[in-house]
């Protein structure tokens, strides 16, 4: 008792913590926010307080953060709502083992994260994502690793049923072992196991998936990384008293490339993942993405980033709905103005087009998008013991 006592009182004298407050004033305008064919012109405004977290002993790390939007809306979408968000993530690092936790709250709309997830555009509406992810590695020899996770996701949408969308459960576990190569190679076999359960479109998945997935650092500022393996995904679609199923293999696959220099980087890359929809159904994404940045003088940097999302719905067969096709692409310019210590000021622009159909594409929706943001980031409150 008193050997824990006595290491308890080591840690506590070395731990560092600190709170970095700050808040943000944006100016919003959208020609087209739902990438429909009749346009939703909307211009608002978001504030947005934010206070991130951190703290740290010798063997232990915390962060977390707790931000809110609280945005206005106003033309064809007049309405007001509230963005939430509480990511909190515990590292402890012992002699050969590591045990994290990231977990999550958030409360955002479908227009956010989950079209950038999927690129599958939703109805306007708010979505609670609850999500905990606890993870053990643990070093057999200096190059060789084993790790071991769990993942647990909930989704839920508000006024979901009037509009068609599905709330969802997903828990998960995945099995890895890494082994460093050399200095700058490292390679990673991973297996993994999904269940997703839709209850309110009646449908069960069960995604089994094996990845081998490599990464080079050809010098300190660019490196390589790739993955791919196959997912085994079988899928149940019950309806009154009778049910239809289906098996199939996916390849999941996917490559990037990043590097910096001493103003700017950049990033090129491509994948293919399984993904589930709050449509109720899962869908395949296909994509491809890249961004720059650079640091124009002391205080100005200006990127640019942009990506294409091919959708398609994965069916269970024989269900006899119609296909989904969609295909969605953004341009993002932005520019950043440091005006001093506290306080920055950022301009972005957005081009989105939605199309359908998988040889003969319809544009079927354009959007232009601007926001001008004001933000003050208060000076770091730390305590050091």
């Amino acid at each position: 008792m008193s050997s824990l006592l006595s290491i308890t009182g080591r840690e506590t004298s070395a731990a560092e913590w600190s709170a970095e407050p700050a808040i943000a004033i944006k100016g919003v305008y959208n020609s087209n926010l739902t990438l429909s064919q009749t346009p939703e012109e909307v211009w608002g405004h978001w504030i947005s307080p934010s206070v991130r977290f951190g703290g740290s002993t010798e063997r232990l790390n915390v962060s977390a953060k707790a931000a809110g939007d609280f945005v206005t809306y106003y033309g064809d979408q007049n309405r007001s709502l509230t963005n939430l968000f509480f990511p909190v993530t515990a590292r402890y690092s012992g002699e050969q083992d590591v045990v994290s936790l990231e977990s999550s709250f958030t409360r955002d709309n479908t227009l956010r994260s989950e079209l950038e997830d999927t690129g599958v555009v939703l109805s306007f509406t708010q979505r609670n994502l609850w999500s905990i992810n606890p993870s053990w590695t643990h070093s057999v020899t200096e190059r060789v690793s084993f790790q071991l996770g769990y993942q647990y996701q909930n989704t839920a949408y508000e006024n979901g049923r009037r509009l068609g969308l599905s709330d969802y459960d997903v828990h998960g576990g995945n099995l890895g072992l890494s082994y460093k190569v050399t200095e700058r190679d490292d390679v990673r076999l991973t297996g993994s196991y999904a269940k997703v359960d839709l209850p309110d479109s009646g449908l069960t998945i069960d995604n089994r998936g094996a990845a081998l997935s490599i990464t080079h650092a050809f010098s300190e500022a660019t490196s390589l990384s790739a993955f791919g393996g196959p997912k085994w995904i079988d899928q149940t679609l019950r309806f009154g008293s009778g049910s239809l199923s289906d098996s199939q293999i996916i390849w999941s696959f996917g490559g990037s490339m990043r590097t910096k220099w001493m103003d700017g980087q950049a990033s090129l890359g491509a994948n293919r993942d399984v993904n589930v929809s709050g449509l109720g159904f899962l869908v395949r994404t296909d994509r491809l993405f890249a961004s720059i940045s650079k640091e124009l003088t002391e205080t100005i940097t200006v990127s640019l980033a942009g990506q294409v999302l091919f959708v398609e719905r994965i069916p269970v067969q024989n269900e006899g709905l119609q296909s989904f096709e969609t295909r969605v692409v953004t341009a993002i310019p932005t520019a950043t103005w440091r005006l001093n210590d506290w306080w920055s000021l950022e301009a972005s622009y957005t081009y989105a087009h939605r199309m359908t159909g998988a040889t003969d594409a319809t544009i079927i929706g354009i959007g232009h998008s601007t926001f001008l943001k004001l933000t003050y980031s208060m000076p770091k409150l730390s305590i050091s013991r």
